[in-house]
């Protein structure tokens, strides 16, 4: 599909090839990246104003909150297309948010460990988590929730 430049396919038609579902999960992802640091960001800028390195964990919660919404949504719309043969809507749901809790805690301690602890920048540490989570939320969701049972 990517090198006939079928771009309808590599982005929008139902697959289950692992590889073009990474591709439109990184896409997918970059929106929702965008969505959560520019969340975080503003927050982190305009409410908190940068007063405390501890409030930086609740940008990141509610940074996080509508990252996972926007990467939900679009992840249906393009990713996982089909239904998760595992559970029903809201099971679905509640697991994609379970798994994306979990990644959630992979980046309060990457933050934990690098910004409070040895002074790194937030945003830097935000960008290095951001890319650790996105492999294993994509692999978590794949397994998990999107494998096909025999």
């Amino acid at each position: 599909m990517i090198f006939s430049f079928n771009f309808k396919g590599v982005f929008y038609e139902k697959t289950d090839n692992a590889f073009i579902q990474f591709f439109r999960y990184c896409f997918v992802g970059g929106i929702a990246t965008l969505a959560e640091g520019a969340t975080l960001w503003l927050i982190q800028h305009f409410i908190f104003k940068d007063s405390s390195k501890a409030l930086v964990y609740v940008s990141q919660g509610i940074a996080f909150i509508l990252g996972l919404i926007v990467n939900f949504v679009l992840s249906k719309l393009f990713v996982f297309q089909q239904k998760s043969e595992r559970t029903n809507a809201a099971g679905e749901f509640f697991t994609y948010a379970i798994i994306g809790v979990i990644g959630l805690l992979i980046k309060e301690g990457l933050l934990w460990i690098f910004n409070i602890k040895l002074s790194i920048h937030y945003m830097i540490v935000w960008v290095i988590s951001t890319i650790i989570v996105l492999v294993w939320n994509y692999v978590a969701r794949r397994v998990i929730l999107y494998k096909k049972t025999k």
